[in-house]
């Protein structure tokens, strides 16, 4: 019945032409009263057939010629009660043949046509979008839920099997399917179906010895599990081999998940959330994990993670990643690895990593009052902010302080930590002070401006937050700002009134001025510090001359 569609299909097949134009010369060839049941006796007849970008092409034809033909026609769909199971049995069809799997048992010789796994996504996604539009009773066509966990394959752009067309289709297709579902039976979908049912098997091989099968935190860490078996294979883990689409689908799942859902189902997510952070894959899959796990994390109930023993499990986790450093790791993909895994922990200790910065400038006393107040940190929470700064940044810096972009990120992530901790910050003053102080002086500093006012920052964060000990550093403070506008004054490459140049001086006068309110609360002369400073160098009468004694 379909041998000629099917025929032109093949021919049609690897055409660059749009689907939406070639639709009318391929619907003149299904044939006329073509019925759900015809399709479906084609499908499961040519579903070992190894032209599956055909199948799908004439299949599409199919459903958009059916549901044409269904309009206007209530009546026959009435009598028809077999409709929707009928259609049901064609989407599961459809979407059992558009499943990426990949051609690979290992990762340096992937042989996968991603082409063809993109051709047929892109097909079998209209396909199934034209059936969910078919005319229906009494309500429109509900996909079943394998059906629907095929579709969260495609859910992610980054993938090699997924364009920006069967992405925008499958988040259409599952908002709408979700939409009927309702909340209580999505979260059972993810529950059973994706966690339960598809991901528990496929990781169980690879779950970490941290915890035990049942997701929980293992109170006596067992051997290996793979003794006298080879670690990395396509049988231990086939979610990064062949099924490497369960990743995504894990983190759809992820993202769908409400406190409801994660306080009921937490062990269900976390022997998967572990298994990908703890693999040592590619930057990019490093990265992925990453977000995954922040995601998660910030979705948890405040406090589970940590009331159920696995908060120490994923800090422990995810630690190592901060190390990814040079010379061992590329600089590119450290500062990708770097900076995904310090948001990650910021956030596990508690701290908000776009929490907005106060305005620079001089500190009246109200806000002084206002940074004891404005955050409270459990002793678990301080513990870990420690441990970051000292095993992680510090280290990182004296590490690769030559890589001037990873300096910057430290930079950066210390402003965070610093604006949250407020005054607790202060017992790391005699390891801030003297890295701003190399960062800031640095002669070369002015040939990657991004990081000097990345350092520019963290000097006003710790100003702004441990203004009460800053007193006892205010020379070398002094010297940082001096030292680094006459660099800027004699910086070849950054003209007097360009913006960049007045960008880093503008800085560089509000910390001016914060010492100054800084110093003026402790009843210090500033002004004198200061002055025969000007009266020696008179460029930096610009940078202090706004100040008031």
């Amino acid at each position: 019945m379909f041998e000629e569609l099917l025929e032109t299909c093949k021919k049609l097949k690897g055409s660059q032409t749009s689907l939406r134009e070639i639709r009318e010369d391929i619907l003149q060839l299904v044939p006329n009263g073509c019925t759900a049941q015809d399709l479906k006796n084609f499908l499961s007849a040519s579903k070992d057939e190894l032209d599956h970008v055909a199948v799908l092409l004439a299949a599409y034809a199919a459903t958009l010629k059916i549901s044409k033909d269904a309009e206007g026609r209530q009546d026959r769909i009435d009598q028809d009660n077999n409709l929707d199971d009928t259609l049901r049995d064609v989407a599961d069809v459809i979407s059992s043949l558009i499943l990426p799997i990949r051609s690979c048992d290992s990762l340096d010789e992937d042989e996968t046509d991603y082409s063809a796994l993109q051709r047929k996504g892109e097909l079998g996604l209209l396909a199934l979008d034209a059936l969910t539009k078919t005319p229906s009773k009494p309500a429109p066509l509900q996909l079943p839920h394998p059906v629907l966990l095929r579709v969260t394959a495609f859910t992610n752009a980054a993938d090699p099997w997924t364009t920006a067309e069967s992405r925008s289709l499958s988040h259409s297709l599952l908002e709408a399917q979700l939409q009927q579902l309702g909340d209580s039976q999505t979260r059972a979908f993810i529950a059973e179906d994706i966690l339960t049912s598809f991901l528990r098997p496929l990781f169980s091989k690879s779950r970490p010895a941290a915890i035990t099968a049942s997701g929980r935190k293992a109170e006596f860490v067992e051997p290996s599990r793979y003794d006298g078996a080879s670690r990395e294979s396509p049988e231990t883990k086939p979610w990064k081999y062949a099924h490497r689409y369960a990743v995504t689908v894990f983190a759809w799942a992820v993202e769908r998940a409400d406190s409801t859902l994660l306080q009921a189902h937490w062990p269900l997510f976390t022997p998967v959330l572990l298994t990908l952070i703890d693999e040592p894959g590619p930057s990019a899959f490093k990265v992925r994990a990453l977000g995954i796990l922040r995601a998660f994390w910030a979705r948890c109930p405040a406090g589970l993670m940590r009331d159920t023993g696995l908060g120490e499990v994923f800090e422990q986790a995810v630690f190592p990643a901060v190390l990814y450093l040079p010379s061992l790791t590329p600089e590119d993909e450290s500062l990708d690895i770097l900076g995904a895994a310090y948001p990650v922990l910021i956030e596990m200790a508690g701290l908000a990593v776009d929490r907005p910065l106060v305005t620079a400038g001089a500190i009246t006393a109200q806000e002084q009052q206002t940074q004891k107040s404005t955050h409270q940190i459990t002793e678990a929470q301080r513990r870990l902010l420690d441990k970051i700064i000292r095993e992680g940044i510090m280290i990182g810096y004296h590490h690769a302080k030559e890589h001037v972009r990873l300096v910057g990120l430290f930079c950066e992530t210390l402003v965070c930590i610093i604006n949250g901790m407020g005054i607790l910050a202060v017992k790391h003053l005699k390891d801030f002070i003297p890295m701003l102080s190399e960062v800031m002086i640095d002669p070369f500093g002015t040939k990657h401006p991004p990081t000097l006012s990345s350092a520019t920052n963290l000097l006003q964060a710790i100003l702004r937050n441990c203004w009460p000990r800053i007193q006892h550093y205010c020379n070398e403070v002094i010297k940082m700002i001096m030292l680094c506008w006459l660099n800027i004054e004699d910086e070849e490459s950054l003209p007097p009134n360009s913006p960049i140049a007045n960008d880093l001086k503008s800085r560089l006068t509000q910390t001016a001025n914060m010492l100054s309110a800084i110093m003026k609360a402790a009843q210090i002369d500033f002004r004198q510090r200061v002055d025969p400073l000007i009266e020696k160098e008179p460029q930096l009468k610009e940078l202090f001359g706004g100040m008031n004694s």
